[in-house]
């Protein structure tokens, strides 16, 4: 068939183009998740400060991780999570 059938005469772009909504959508989208990921990390921070660093080290975090988060060793710990 061809790409002209029913188009009057006009032919159809092979690909379509962005859609500025679903863009739109999409960066509010990874907004959000950011927005929340930084929220569970602000909860999560005091308790993790809290650990031994042994465990902090057999969880995964590097050496300058473990820093980072003892800076926040001084925050109170949510409790009405």
């Amino acid at each position: 068939m061809s790409l002209s059938t029913m188009t009057l005469g006009r032919t159809l772009p092979a690909e379509k183009g962005k859609w500025r909504v679903g863009a739109a959508f999409s960066s509010l989208g990874h907004s959000f998740v950011a927005a929340q990921q930084a929220r569970a990390d602000r909860v999560v921070r005091p308790y993790l400060a809290r650990l031994p660093e042994a465990e902090l080290k057999q969880i995964g975090f590097t050496a300058d991780e473990i820093a980072e988060i003892r800076l926040l060793r001084h925050l109170p710990v949510v409790r009405w999570v």
